[in-house]
């Protein structure tokens, strides 16, 4: 999975924490649907980046209503009391994180709208799979943007999304399982490991030296 660093984060506020954890959650569920229900991941991605605006909001007090939606703390509207509530928002998150946030907003709704959405030259297949693997790469961004100002992590440099990190669906039985072994601390190490045995064991099977 690519975004266990999320559950190694704490927080002082109980509230904070559960917030992290349901982040945390919806993100794995996200990773789950990517392969055969991009257009659900991209939704759920889009779910997930209002629930960083969230913890932001909850974090800096930037005074938004617990409810509000992703577009709301993202953009400007014509009234005053909203506008210094965006303002104080978007000077917390800087630029290039509302940026990202503001990205997997449109590609969010892009996922929401499905065939009723222009097609771009593509399949409807095509269109969602190319959503899910560009809100992945930013939510990355996003998360790890958000463990370095929030957390105050140091270690966020060498996390990056990896389609090998994903859980994989066995061609043997149909049924989906994570490609790490059931209760094993998640590494890429271990995972490229696994993947390197597997090969060699499948070269040996076939007779092979």
């Amino acid at each position: 999975m690519n975004f266990e660093f999320l559950k190694e984060c704490r927080m002082e506020s109980a509230e904070l924490q559960s917030m992290y954890e349901a982040l945390s959650e919806k993100l794995e569920k996200a990773e789950w649907c990517y392969w055969e229900k991009p257009r659900e991941c991209g939704i759920l991605l889009r779910e997930c980046a209002q629930q960083v605006c969230q913890i932001y909001n909850a974090y800096y007090d930037a005074g938004f209503p617990g409810e509000t939606a992703l577009e709301e703390f993202l953009c400007y509207t014509d009234d005053d009391a909203h506008n210094a509530m965006v303002s104080r928002f978007l000077s917390v998150v800087r630029k290039e994180q509302r940026d990202r946030l503001t990205k997997l907003r449109v590609l969010g709704d892009d996922c929401i709208l499905g065939e009723a959405g222009p097609d771009q030259g593509m399949t409807f297949e095509d269109r969602m799979s190319q959503n899910a693997k560009r809100m992945m790469e930013t939510m990355m961004d996003v998360t790890k943007d958000m463990c370095t100002k929030i957390n105050k992590r140091d270690d966020m440099s060498d996390e990056f999304f990896l389609e090998e990190a994903l859980p994989v669906l066995p061609k043997e039985t149909g049924e989906e399982k994570p490609a790490e072994t059931a209760g094993a601390k998640t590494t890429r190490k271990g995972f490229f490991g696994w993947l390197k045995t597997r090969k060699r064991d499948e070269k040996d099977s076939s007779g092979n030296l």
